[in-house]
C-alpha cells in the first residue's frame, strides 16, 4: 500500500537513474514493438488471401481469430517484459518478481487479447453485412468507445484506517486551504516504486498511484489535483472524447472501405488499418495535448510560489525518471506532456 512520507524525508533517497539512457531503452524498445505489430498483422492481413481461402462458417472465422489474437498478443511479451520488468529492476525501479509481473501481464493482456479478438470480428462482420447495416454498425462501434472513454478503470477506494486514507484527509484540508475542490480519491499501483501518476477521471474521481503517497507530501498532490482540476474545467476532457470518438469512426470508416477476398482477411484488414491509424495519432494528439499542459502549469504557478511549482515539477520528472530535456523532433512524438526544461521556461517567462 505504500506509506505515508516522513517529514525528514529526503529527496536524495530515491533511487538515481541515468534517465536519458533509460528513457531511450523504452522508447525504442516501444517503436520497435509498433513496428512488429504493423509488420505482423499486415503481413498476416495480405497473406490471408491464400491461407484463409478455405474458412468458412461464422465459428471458424472466429476460431482462427482467436488464433491470430493470442499470437499477436505472444508476439509482445518480449517488450512488454524488457520495458515492464527488466529495465525497471535493473535500475531498481521495482521490487516486482518476474512471475508476479507475468500473471499480472496476463490479466492485463487477457482483456486486450479479447478486445482484439472482438475488433477482428467485427471488421469480419461489417465486410459481409448488407449495405444498409453498415452504418448501423459504424455507430454502434462509437458508442462502445464512448462507453470505454467513460468507464475506463479508476482504482479502489482506500480501506478504512488504511494509511492512505489519513493521506486523502490531509491531502482534502491542503485542497480546502487552496481554495480547490477536493475529489474522492481511488488508488491504483502501478508496480513502480517510485513512478508517481494521477488523473482525473471522466466520471470525475481523482486517480492517483500508491506511489503518490509514498514520495509526495499532502500539499505537493493537492497542488497536482488542482492542476488536473483546471484541466478538467477546461473542457479538455469533452475535446478528449469527441478526439477519440472521431478518429475511431474514421479509422473504422477507412477500414470498412478495404477490399478482402475472405471473412478472416476482413477482420484482419480492419485490424491493420485501426493499428496504422491509432500510430497516426501519435504524431497528432501530443501537439494537442502540450497546449493544455502549459495551460495547465500556469495556473498552478498561480496558486504557489514560483520556486515551489519549479521544485515540484522537478520533483515529479526525477521519480518518474523523465528526460528532462529533449529534441523537438522527438518532443513532437509520443510526448504529450512537455519536457521538464520547456515547462520550467515557460514558467520563468511567466514570472
Amino acid at each position: 500500500m505504500g506509506r505515508v512520507i516522513d517529514p525528514a524525508f529526503s529527496f536524495s533517497q530515491t533511487t538515481p537513474v541515468d534517465s536519458p539512457n533509460y528513457q531511450r531503452i523504452r522508447l525504442w524498445s516501444g517503436i520497435t514493438s509498433i513496428g512488429a505489430n504493423l509488420a505482423l498483422i499486415w503481413g498476416l492481413a495480405l497473406s490471408a488471401s491464400w491461407w484463409a481461402g478455405d474458412v468458412h462458417g461464422a465459428l471458424a472465422v472466429l476460431a482462427v481469430l482467436g488464433a491470430v489474437a493470442t499470437l499477436v498478443t505472444l508476439a509482445n511479451l518480449p517488450f512488454d517484459m524488457l520495458t515492464g520488468h527488466a529495465v525497471e529492476h535493473a535500475v531498481g525501479r521495482t521490487g516486482q518478481s518476474a512471475s508476479g509481473w507475468l500473471l499480472e501481464w496476463i490479466r492485463g493482456r487477457f482483456v486486450t487479447l479479447i478486445g482484439l479478438w472482438f475488433g477482428m470480428g467485427y471488421f469480419s462482420a461489417i465486410h459481409q453485412a448488407p449495405g444498409d447495416a453498415v452504418v448501423s454498425l459504424i455507430l454502434v462501434a462509437g458508442v462502445v468507445v464512448i462507453l470505454l472513454f467513460l468507464f475506463v478503470p479508476a482504482g479502489y477506494p482506500a480501506p478504512k484506517g488504511s494509511s492512505h486514507e489519513a493521506f486523502e484527509k490531509s491531502m482534502a484540508a491542503e485542497s480546502a486551504s487552496l481554495a480547490v475542490k477536493s475529489r474522492p480519491v481511488r488508488w491504483f499501483d502501478l508496480g513502480d516504486q517510485e513512478t508517481v501518476n494521477g488523473c482525473i477521471t471522466p466520471r470525475g474521481l481523482l486517480s492517483l498511484s500508491t506511489s503518490v503517497a509514498q514520495w509526495l507530501t499532502p500539499r505537493e498532490a493537492a497542488l497536482i489535483a488542482a492542476r488536473e482540476e483546471y484541466y478538467r474545467r477546461s473542457g479538455a476532457w469533452i475535446v478528449n472524447l469527441l478526439i477519440v470518438v472521431v478518429w475511431t469512426l474514421l479509422g473504422i470508416l477507412a477500414a470498412s472501405l478495404l477490399p478482402s477476398m475472405n471473412p478472416v482477411q476482413a477482420g484482419l484488414g480492419g485490424a491493420s488499418v485501426m493499428t496504422t491509424w491509432c500510430f497516426l495519432a501519435l504524431f497528432v494528439w501530443p501537439t494537442l495535448n502540450r497546449f493544455w499542459m502549459r495551460r495547465a502549469d500556469s495556473f498552478l504557478a498561480s496558486l504557489a510560489t514560483h520556486g515551489e511549482v519549479r521544485d515540484l515539477l522537478s520533483k515529479i520528472e526525477r521519480l518518474n525518471a523523465t528526460d528532462i530535456s529533449l529534441s523537438p523532433a522527438k518532443t513532437a512524438v509520443f510526448h504529450p506532456i512537455p519536457p521538464l526544461q520547456e515547462r520550467l521556461t515557460n514558467l520563468d517567462r511567466r514570472s
